[in-house]
C-alpha cells in the first residue's frame, strides 16, 4: 500500500480517499507535498479503483518511477483502464474534439510560458478533456474515480484568472461527485502559510489558496521545520479537518515526516530517533 503510518493518521476506511468529497494539499517550494500524491495514486490503484491524474508541473515519466519505487507499474494501470495520466500544459493548448479516447495523453513538456490563451474559454476546453476521459475510462458504478491536480497552481502562475480557475475547480468537483469519485488538489501556500511577513502577499494568490481551504473537506498542509533544516527530520504535515467538515470521528494531528529512498515515514514530533 502507501505509507503506513500516514494511513494510521489519516484513519481513512480501507486506506481510501473518502468519496464525493475533496482534499487539499498545500505544500511550499522548500516543502514540497508530491509525496502525498503518490500516496493515494498507489492505494487507490492497488484497491483495483480508478485514478484520472492530470500533471501540470511533471509529466509521465516522474509518476511512472515514483509508482514502481512503491509497487505500482502505472503503464500496466493505464492499460488495465485504471489509470488516466492527463499532461496538463499540453491540454491546455490543444481542442478537446482532437482528444481520441485514449487513457494516456503526449508527455511532451510544455512550460507555463508556452500558454498564450489564458482564457475561460481554454479552462472550458480543458474541462471537456478531462470529462471526456472520465466519461470514456472511469464511469463504472464501482470505479470510484480519484481526480488529482498536480499542481493547480501552476494555471494561476501561468496567468490564468483566480475566478476562472475556481470556476473550472468547482465544475470538475461536481463531475467527480457525480461518479461517486474523490478530487484531490495539490497547490503551493508559500505566501499564506509559510510566511509571517505580508510584504510579498499576492492577495489574488491568498484568494485563491481561501477558497480553496473553504470548499474542501480535508487539510493536509506541508511545510519545512520552523528551526530550519533537519538531517533526521525533512518536515511535519498537518492534518486537519475543512470549515465544512463536521465528521466527528477525524482526529486532527501534525506530524513530522522523513523522505527516504523508497517510502517516507511519520512519526510524533519529538519522536525522529525511531527513523532508521
Amino acid at each position: 500500500m502507501g505509507y503506513q503510518t500516514l494511513e494510521q493518521a489519516l484513519s481513512f476506511k480501507n486506506n481510501l480517499a473518502p468519496l464525493k468529497r475533496s482534499i487539499l494539499i498545500t505544500d511550499t517550494l522548500l516543502a514540497q507535498g508530491n509525496f502525498l500524491v503518490h500516496h493515494f495514486i498507489v492505494n487507490q490503484i492497488k484497491a483495483d479503483k480508478h485514478v484520472v491524474l492530470v500533471g501540470l508541473s511533471q509529466n509521465f515519466n516522474h509518476y511512472l518511477n515514483i509508482g514502481r519505487k512503491l509497487g505500482v507499474n502505472l503503464t500496466v494501470s493505464s492499460q488495465k483502464g485504471y489509470f488516466s495520466f492527463i499532461d496538463g500544459l499540453t491540454s491546455l493548448t490543444i481542442n478537446s474534439s482532437t482528444i481520441a479516447s485514449t487513457s494516456l495523453l503526449p508527455t511532451a513538456m510544455i512550460t507555463p510560458l508556452s500558454i498564450t490563451n489564458c482564457t475561460k474559454e481554454t479552462l472550458l476546453n480543458f474541462y471537456n478533456i478531462i470529462k471526456k476521459i472520465i466519461t470514456t475510462h472511469h464511469a463504472s458504478a464501482n470505479s470510484n474515480v480519484l481526480l488529482i491536480f498536480d499542481d493547480l497552481s501552476v494555471l494561476i502562475y501561468s496567468g490564468f484568472k483566480v475566478c476562472d480557475v475556481l470556476e473550472f475547480w468547482g465544475a470538475c468537483r461536481v463531475l467527480i461527485e457525480k461518479y461517486e469519485g474523490t478530487l484531490i488538489s495539490l497547490i503551493h501556500a508559500d505566501e499564506v502559510t509559510g510566511s509571517s511577513s505580508t510584504d510579498n502577499i499576492d492577495f489574488d494568490d491568498e484568494i485563491f489558496i481561501k477558497s480553496l481551504i473553504y470548499k474542501s473537506e480535508y487539510l493536509l498542509s506541508v511545510r519545512g521545520l520552523k528551526s530550519g533544516f533537519s538531517r533526521d527530520v525533512s518536515g511535519e504535515i498537518t492534518i486537519a479537518r475543512g470549515p465544512k467538515n463536521f465528521e466527528k470521528w477525524f482526529r486532527p494531528i501534525t506530524l513530522h515526516y522523513k523522505i527516504l529512498d523508497n517510502n517516507v515515514q511519520f512519526f510524533a514530533k519529538g519522536f525522529s530517533q525511531g527513523v532508521s
